[in-house]
């Protein structure tokens, strides 16, 4: 996931918390906005950790592992969407895998999924 990616300006980031639409899950909870004017832009996720999950360091490592696990499948996620997962404290517990696993589950749950793109990697 490079940088143009990510989302980034403070007012996008709760602009899309504020009027998207949530899932939850054990490690994260997932938020996503479609943005029907821009589906040929690539899809942009914005990750979060709050503070209630530990110092600096600590939310930084969860966002690095969720990033992660993020890159695995973001093929997957079709254009002109905009994706925030903010962490949960069971991320602590979780492996890259067993997370790449839960944002794929949730976000077929979401209807955030493109198929196609599997069989376009092999």
């Amino acid at each position: 996931m490079t940088r143009v990616w990510r989302l980034r300006p403070r007012g996008e980031f709760e602009r899309i918390r504020q009027t998207g639409r949530s899932w939850p899950h054990r490690f994260f909870i997932l938020i996503v906005l479609p943005q029907p004017d821009r589906s040929a832009v690539p899809p942009r996720i914005g990750i979060a950790a709050g503070k209630k999950l530990g110092g600096a360091v600590t939310r930084n490592r969860y966002k690095r592992v969720l990033r992660e696990a993020v890159r695995q499948v973001y093929l997957n996620i079709p254009g002109g969407v905009d994706v925030i997962f903010i962490a949960r404290a069971p991320i602590a517990e979780a492996s890259v895998a067993q997370l790449a696993a839960a944002i794929d589950e949730t976000l077929r749950r979401a209807k955030v999924w493109r198929a196609d793109a599997l069989q376009a990697e092999e």
